[in-house]
């Protein structure tokens, strides 16, 4: 049991980084390239006994005193509280002031609540792990691309682990819409359906249902999330989101080439 789930625990934060389009900074006029890590542990998990709850935190923020920078670092702050939240009901995170507001006593719910698990079923197996990784992919003059990913295990067959991107505008700081940069979605659509079945070597008429993906109303979409990197955009199918668990994300990237009049790349760089 403690080797297969160090396996797992090492098999995700492979997945993580692997499918990254790219960890390297650009070095653009602008203050918000000015940043640090920002890492934070609370609590432990005991491979010997097999339990105990841990929360590993690991971002890239900006360091600046500017109000662009402190703007960011909010957004972050509190996206990471809303995680750890999302482990907890409505009951359990009222009866805890503070804890949709600071890191420490939302993991403090985490914990109590791991508690109370391990009271009803003292027998349960494994740790409730939590573990928080973000970092920029991609800064122009105009916006920064960046990535969040999430890795936890709170019981059952296997880990989950999924990833998110947010755009922040420079000169601001402000999130922005991925898809307010983009010029007709309806194109998009088309180009991204047609990257998919090329990636899953599947032909313009399979039926993508019948071969096992998740459709929503029985049509192709977009993954929720997609980032934009210097040499087109980069999109993210989690798992589970058009595939089983076992297939992993599905990944892969469209030039801004084959885009033109469908994505705004002046509101980009």
């Amino acid at each position: 049991m403690r080797i297969l789930s160090k396996l797992l625990i090492l098999g995700s934060f492979i997945f993580f980084y692997a499918c990254t389009p790219s960890t390297k900074k650009e070095e653009v006029n602008t203050g918000i390239k000015a940043g640090k890590f920002n890492k934070m542990e609370f609590g432990n998990c005991d491979t010997t006994l097999i339990g105990g709850v841990s929360l590993m935190i690991n971002i890239w923020e900006p360091a600046s005193q500017d109000t662009v920078s402190g703007t960011i670092r909010a957004f972050l702050n509190q996206k990471l509280i809303d995680r750890i939240n999302d482990y907890a009901d409505s009951a359990s995170i009222a009866a805890h002031p503070g804890s949709d507001n600071s890191i420490k006593n939302a993991y403090d719910v985490f914990a109590s609540n791991y508690t109370k698990f391990k009271t009803q079923f003292p027998d349960a197996p494994g740790c409730w792990e939590v573990d928080l990784k973000g970092d920029t992919i991609m800064v122009s003059s105009k916006i920064m691309q960046y990535q969040m990913d999430h890795y936890a295990f709170t019981g059952g067959a296997h880990p989950n682990s999924f990833r998110t991107y947010y755009v922040f505008d420079i000169q601001t700081g402000k999130e922005l819409e991925s898809s307010s940069f983009i010029a007709d979605s309806v194109a998009l659509l088309k180009k991204v359906e047609r990257s998919f079945r090329k990636l899953e070597n599947l032909a313009d008429t399979t039926n993508l249902e019948n071969a096992g993906y998740f459709l929503a109303n029985h049509k192709f979409f977009l993954p929720a999330n997609y980032a934009f990197t210097r040499g087109g955009i980069f999109f993210y199918y989690n798992p589970y989101e058009i595939a089983a668990y076992a297939r992993g994300a599905i990944t892969f990237t469209i030039p801004y080439q084959e885009l033109e009049g469908i994505v705004k790349k002046e509101l980009i760089f």
